[in-house]
């Protein structure tokens, strides 16, 4: 499984531009602060009381490994209680465009 520091810098290099809209969304991990920029398309981290976030997301590492193997939706983890959010619903819809551009960064790359 890919470590938050791993999953956080596939994540920046993987935000869909063109489909991804220009907001701020701040993701807490297990206490781990990252701030997603959609405008500038950057992922850096941040602390965990920053503020003019478009999106707030709380959820554990476990629970985002599962995400990116498949095994839960942004929308079953919301449902179920494993992924807290505060801010606009409409950007929540997104995450499912940020999950599936991370996990293709994440596949080994083939060395062919």
């Amino acid at each position: 499984m890919a470590s938050i520091d791993e999953i956080f810098t596939a994540m920046g290099e993987g935000i869909p531009t063109s489909k991804f809209p220009k907001k701020v969304i701040v993701m807490n991990v297990d206490g781990t602060c990252y701030r997603v920029d959609g405008a500038a398309a950057t992922v850096t981290p941040c602390s965990p009381d920053e503020s003019g976030a478009d999106l707030q997301v709380t959820t554990s590492l476990e629970v985002l490994q599962k995400l990116l193997a498949k095994k839960l939706t942004p929308q079953q983890a919301f449902m179920k209680g494993l992924l807290k959010i505060k801010g606009s619903m409409g950007l929540a819809m997104k995450l499912t465009l940020l999950v599936n551009a991370t996990r293709k960064q994440l596949k080994p790359k083939s060395k062919l």
